[in-house]
């Protein structure tokens, strides 16, 4: 199967998520929910890495690679801290959207630092989201 149907499903079930995170604040703590959520994302993970077998941790070391995977994870852990908090504090139909936006910015950074291909209907597409966001919010 494609990356396609993969970023489909992520993009539902994630907007999926965003709701059941909102209605689960009503009554449990941001933080706990956040070490709870992403508790079972860890076991998730293991699971999946399990599925590879021996190799899985090939490239780890003292490199460039293991760098940025801790970097990422670190820029991670304050995008979702930041993102759980917001969401705990203002309307899921404003937070949500807002908080997709990081979607064209990895798309500017996939054309400034990784060298992807920037054709006109791709800045197009980024301008349209911003707009979309905008109206959104409004």
């Amino acid at each position: 199967m494609g990356y396609l149907p993969w970023a489909l499903f992520a993009m539902v079930t994630y907007g999926i998520v965003a709701v059941l995170l909102k209605l689960a604040f009503r009554g449990i703590n941001p933080a706990f929910t956040l070490v709870v959520t992403n508790g079972v994302l860890v076991l998730a993970g293991i699971g999946w890495m399990a599925t590879f077998g021996s190799g899985v941790t090939r490239g780890l070391g003292a490199n460039a690679a293991t760098a940025w995977m801790g970097l990422a994870a670190i820029v991670l852990s304050a995008s979702i801290l930041s993102y759980y908090k917001a969401l705990s504090l203002g309307p899921a139909s404003i937070v949500v959207p807002i908080f997709a936006l990081s979607l064209t910015v990895a798309a500017v950074l996939g054309f400034l630092v990784l060298g992807e291909p920037m054709k006109p209907t791709r800045i197009a597409g980024i301008a349209l989201a911003v707009i979309a966001i905008l109206l959104l919010t409004r």
